[in-house]
């Protein structure tokens, strides 16, 4: 007959827990050390859109993709510029900054000054937007933005790197208002303007106030339906010519003038094209009158 020996029991006993307590923290172990997995990330510039009031700015949805087994690991990724700092775009002549915000467009966590930081929470798409203040301002061309991103697990050394660049496109553009003033003569149809000098047995000059807005070179034709004259509405064979003076120019428009305008302010900038004839004391009576058409090119 076996007797019961309270010794071998609890030695036992001892062995199963400490075999069991190994087995769990090899698989711990082995868990952290296979925190891995494919990611990667993407800005679609192409559906950037732009803020009418405030700050000007431009927005750009982003995403990060994480497998499923990455995104069961992952605690956090961290994005920041290469030789640290402020998020810069990079075009040929001028660099401008940007932010990182969250789904909701709010401000991300940042760390050392100028990292971002985006939780995980477990999902395999993180959504994000690039936010660039007065990027309705930028000139046109080419932006380059290089950003390092830092996937950390929840153990410290186990942190997966990646280098993200992208390309945002800024279209030239221009837009034009006419400035209506008090001054009955002018009637603003769009780009064009119908023109009344007065009476043209006296030497008359009538400004007109052109708003220009555009993020590139600019160019502007001046066409006269007339060809630089002003015509007798009921008798078309009188005609009385007259000169168009802009940024010190004075041309008849007998052609269609051209002219190269730069450097102009981001946000507009008016000027001032002038009309003006010479006295005609024997010019007949009636209405004289022509149709100028003003045409914007941005490139």
């Amino acid at each position: 007959m076996k007797t019961f020996n309270p010794m071998q029991a609890s030695f036992a006993f001892v062995l199963l827990t400490v075999a069991f307590s190994s087995a769990a923290y090899t698989q711990d172990e082995e868990n952290k050390a296979t925190c891995n997995g494919n990611w990667h990330i993407e800005f679609k510039t192409s559906s950037a859109t732009e803020e009418q009031k405030g700050r000007r700015g431009v927005w750009i949805p982003g995403t990060i993709y994480l497998d499923r087994a990455l995104a069961k690991c992952a605690q956090k990724i961290v994005l920041k510029q290469p030789q640290g700092g402020t998020p810069m775009l990079h075009g040929v002549s001028s660099q401008h900054s940007y932010e990182l915000k969250n789904s909701a467009r709010q401000t991300l966590l940042i760390i050392d000054r100028s990292d971002y930081v985006l939780p995980v929470f477990g999902k395999q798409q993180l959504d994000l937007w690039l936010y660039i203040p007065g990027g309705r301002d930028l000139s046109a061309g080419t932006y380059q933005g290089i950003l390092n991103a830092e996937l950390s697990s929840n153990t410290a050394s186990n942190v997966l790197h990646k280098t993200y660049t992208f390309d945002y496109q800024v279209n030239p553009y221009v837009r034009v208002k006419i400035i209506n003033v008090t001054d009955s003569w002018i009637q603003s149809t769009g780009t064009s303007v119908r023109l009344n000098l007065g009476d043209l047995t006296k030497k008359n000059r009538r400004d007109l106030p052109v708003y220009i807005e555009s993020n590139g070179f600019v160019s502007m034709t001046v066409a006269s339906l007339n060809h630089g004259n002003l015509v007798n509405v009921t008798n078309k064979q009188n005609k009385v010519p007259y000169q168009l003076r802009f940024r010190g120019q004075q041309v008849d428009l007998a052609a269609e003038a051209v002219f190269d305008i730069n450097n102009r302010s981001f946000r507009g900038q008016k000027m001032t094209m002038s009309f003006q004839n010479t006295a005609k004391p024997f010019a007949r009576a009636g209405h004289y009158e022509d149709v100028v058409t003003i045409t914007l090119y941005a490139r």
